[in-house]
């Protein structure tokens, strides 16, 4: 292994970024109007998820 991970302090930084995260997509969701915006909101979370998750890839594999 190159380096060493203490996986309590991953759990705990995981979960502080999903309750973000979430807070975040409450307050989108919440003003969403129609189903309409509801789905926009939503997609355009999951993409930027992706995209985020892929750059993340990116860089561990240079």
């Amino acid at each position: 292994m190159s380096h060493s991970r203490d996986p309590k302090n991953e759990t705990t930084a995981t979960n502080e970024q999903l309750t973000a995260e979430a807070e975040l997509l409450e307050e989108n969701f919440e003003s969403a109007d129609t189903l309409e915006d509801f789905t926009k909101a939503l997609m355009e979370s999951l993409t930027s998820k992706l995209h985020a998750n892929i750059d993340d890839i990116f860089k561990q594999n240079k």
